[in-house]
């Protein structure tokens, strides 16, 4: 298990987040937040019945489905605070080679309270400590390009590196894909 920094925000000190590997246990808590980060997140950005029809498509038995899947260098990891599972990442082995980076990460969800507060970030070490330790020096992320966490993945480090059209239904939108060529920065501080 690791933990994020503490840190201040506003003067407060900021709660402690843990993060540690998710197991089939996790599938319901994992389920709420990748429902309700999909309500709160996509809203204004995509059409509200797709919203609903995805979100409702984030359940406990998909989750459970995903979890005891054993896919090689695969790994899910969930950030907890206050007793409750705030957010969570899904990374593994690149579904597609963009610049020869050899590793994804497939969802990286945070509830809208704890956005801005460390999580995001504590979510991504993981995956890239995941990553340098299986021998993968290099991932990406797609982001929805209308998307403000696209800020979010610039501080960090990320770079754009390509742009694809998706389809949800009937509804087409653009995504974006962030890369880092070195994590290293995200392991070590």
């Amino acid at each position: 298990m690791s933990d994020a920094e503490p840190g201040t925000a506003g003067g407060v000190a900021a709660p402690r987040i843990a993060v540690r590997e998710a197991g089939i246990a996790d599938a319901a808590s994992i389920a709420h937040v990748h429902r309700e980060s999909w309500r709160t997140t996509y809203a204004g950005i995509l059409p509200l019945a797709v919203i609903a029809q995805e979100a409702g498509r984030k359940s406990e038995r998909a989750w459970r489905r995903r979890l005891s899947a054993r896919v090689p260098e695969a790994a899910h990891f969930l950030a907890e605070a206050d007793g409750g599972v705030v957010g969570f990442v899904s990374c593994g082995p690149a579904r597609h080679r963009l610049e020869g980076l050899e590793s994804e990460i497939y969802a990286l969800y945070v509830l809208q309270d704890w956005q801005r507060r460390g999580v995001g970030r504590a979510l991504v070490r993981a995956c890239a400590a995941h990553f340098v330790r299986h021998g993968r020096f290099g991932f990406y992320l797609w982001v929805l390009k209308a998307n403000r966490a696209r800020l979010f993945y610039e501080r960090l480090g990320g770079v754009e590196i390509a742009e694809k059209r998706e389809r949800l239904g009937l509804h087409s939108f653009a995504e974006l894909a962030y890369g880092w060529h070195d994590p290293s920065p995200l392991i070590g501080g």
